[in-house]
């Protein structure tokens, strides 16, 4: 069976969030995508919170009465950007624009591997380099709600809106006048819903766009944290852009081999090429996301302990953590899904008070600073186990 063709295990049901369309009108729109993709089973992706929604058109009037001012509104992903923090700037600003507000995506600090991989490979212009911001300017931030993520000077800034697949951060989303958050598999994953409720064409440059952050968010839909919802926008936007399950496939196999490739790094590079901030309980955190050859792994990581305090020291932290995915060759060469198949996460730990909270998530220490768990998880999966035991 194609990919395209797999049915939906996971519908992504939003959080509770402002100014959108209605539970029926969505559920709606959901099941056209379905009829029209082919795909007829779903269940829900999250049970947390319930929805309060409005239409298209709600959302336009409620545009009208956001603080826009007179200059540019700059949008943002999270620093250390990744694909999907990346493009989701680049595909909301777009639709801002359609709309009529004047609104341009940047990048707050170095791209990555894969984003460059995949920029030049679909076509498109990256976002500018823009590491700060004066007080006062307009933000909408995407993939992130944490002022530790966000670009310098953001506290000062007017955010105006937040459209992000996280839990909530410590930007608080009462205090934001528009949010759109909902515990799917990409930032993307949501965009793509707004241009369909307000019935914005989506051009091959933004299809491809999208596209490139559902691929790395989700791995072509492979990690656990992928709903219905992606599988469905995955769908469209292959359709649309004429690619088949095997091309993307190998799209994607290309887009993990540059994001595991760390040729010519320094160690802190490596560290920090998937990395973010937090502010955990009035706890300085910082946590990096890697993946690594199980064949190499314990030098690997005994190289990516050794840099944990360089880190903490650089970004003034109390803490350090890192979960580092588990790669072990795919035993069949001829598919192209993937290099490698994860088999498990190590999660190292530097910093006083990080043994106890490593251990209380995933069991005793393998050896100091190293634990280990079977189980595919991501970040964002993490980070709220941590906040749940770190006092």
């Amino acid at each position: 069976m194609n990919i395209g063709d797999k049915a939906p295990e996971n519908l992504g049901k939003p959080y509770k969030h402002r100014n959108m369309m209605n539970r029926k009108s969505l559920l709606n729109l959901w099941l056209v995508t379905l009829t029209i993709c082919g795909l007829a089973v779903f269940s829900a992706c999250s049970d947390d919170n319930n929805v309060v929604q409005k239409s298209g058109s709600d959302f336009r009037d409620t545009l009208k009465t956001l603080n826009w001012g007179t200059d540019t509104c700059f949008i943002y992903g999270h620093k250390t950007p990744d694909v999907d923090a990346v493009t989701s700037a680049l595909s909301y600003a777009k639709l801002m624009r359609s709309l009529g507000y004047n609104c341009k995506a940047k990048v707050s600090s170095k791209m990555n591997r894969e984003t460059a991989y995949i920029s030049q490979l679909f076509g498109f212009d990256v976002p500018e380099l823009k590491t700060s911001v004066v007080p006062q300017t307009r933000l909408i931030l995407t993939d992130h709600g944490d002022y530790a993520q966000c670009v310098d000077g953001a506290r000062e800034a007017i955010i105006l809106q937040k459209i992000d697949h996280h839990t909530e951060g410590d930007i608080h989303d009462a205090d934001v006048p528009y949010v759109r958050r909902e515990m799917v598999g990409s930032t993307n994953t949501i965009i793509y819903e707004m241009y369909q409720e307000l019935g914005v064409p989506i051009d091959r440059e933004t299809a491809h766009i999208m596209l490139a952050g559902i691929l790395s968010d989700t791995r072509n839909l492979s990690k656990s944290t992928t709903c219905g919802i992606d599988t469905i926008v995955w769908t469209a936007l292959t359709s649309q852009l004429g690619l088949s399950a095997d091309s993307v496939a190998k799209i994607n196999y290309a887009m993990q081999e540059a994001a595991s490739s760390y040729d010519g790094m320094k160690d802190i590079e490596i560290f920090e090429s998937d990395y973010k901030n937090y502010d955990m309980k009035g706890h300085r955190v910082g946590i990096g996301s890697l993946e690594y050859k199980q064949s190499e792994m314990n030098a690997f990581m005994d190289r990516m302990l050794a840099v944990m305090p360089e880190v903490m020291a650089k970004n003034n932290l109390e803490m350090v953590f890192a979960k580092i995915d588990n790669m072990v060759p795919n035993p069949d060469p001829t598919q192209a899904l993937s290099p490698y198949i994860q088999n498990g996460i190590y999660f190292i730990y530097y910093g006083e008070g990080t043994k106890e909270i490593a251990e209380a998530i995933f069991g005793t220490s393998q050896r100091e600073g190293v634990t280990y768990t079977k189980e595919d998880l991501s970040r964002k999966q993490i980070v709220p186990k941590m906040e749940a035991v770190i006092k």
